[in-house]
């Protein structure tokens, strides 16, 4: 079946050295698919019968566009399980805003400056995945990276100077101090992870793990009244 949408790969991503040519490639298939519903519903293996290539070479090629920021993931889980139901990808950035179906004169006009434009007012890319997801690996949990409010809380870290290695090792501290306690492992969350108390968190030394933290009652008490 022959599509009525077009791919795009912009020069940003077309130049970059980096990136493999079979990503670029694969790029350029994802735009024309997030065009036709906003986002990418195509899964590893629709793109490996696409290409005739394995389901390994696909994962590294969008690894590569994720990594670059030139993608988004959003896994979603099965409720209370780590099985994954759907994979959305979303174009960072879109150089595309409206469905390629009238004709390519009209849509490709002063087309060079519109790609420069993107390529150089290209926005700091925030791993918001990338985070939510080690945080779900960590504490077996199933948040998602779309939600507004985890999205402004793990922004307003970045734009405070705060890095995605930053947001690992709280997760890796309060887990490892709050996971097993029945009392504290409903505040691995984002809005206590992420919120006032990141920075304290970071730079915590000689934690108590396991629950035996003399301040747990008042972490505890503090977060159920939203201090």
């Amino acid at each position: 079946m022959q599509k009525s949408y077009y791919a795009i790969i912009p020069a940003n991503v077309r130049y970059d050295e980096e990136l493999t040519p079979n990503a670029k490639l694969l790029y350029g298939e994802i735009t024309a698919l997030c065009n036709e519903k906003g986002y990418c519903w195509a899964s590893n293996s629709y793109f490996a019968d696409l290409y005739r290539v394995s389901k390994v070479s696909i994962s590294k090629w969008i690894n590569q566009l994720i990594e670059k920021g030139y993608l988004n993931s959003e896994i979603i889980y099965k409720e209370g399980t780590k099985e994954i139901l759907n994979r959305y990808l979303t174009i960072v950035n879109a150089p595309i805003k409206e469905k390629l179906n009238t004709p390519i004169k009209e849509k490709f006009k002063d087309n060079n400056t519109s790609f420069n434009t993107t390529s150089n007012n290209k926005k700091e890319y925030i791993p918001y995945v990338e985070i939510v997801n080690y945080l779900n690996d960590a504490a077996s949990s199933n948040y998602r990276s779309s939600t507004k409010k985890t999205k402004d809380l793990i922004k307003a870290r970045y734009n405070e100077g705060f890095a995605e290695e930053d947001f690992k090792k709280v997760i890796d501290i309060k887990t490892a101090e709050w996971l097993k306690d029945e009392k504290m492992n409903k505040f691995l969350r984002p809005e206590t992870l992420f919120g006032t108390k990141f920075e304290s968190y970071l730079n915590q030394k000689g934690g108590k793990a396991n629950g035996t933290d003399p301040n747990a009652s008042k972490i505890a008490d503090e977060y159920d009244f939203g201090f």
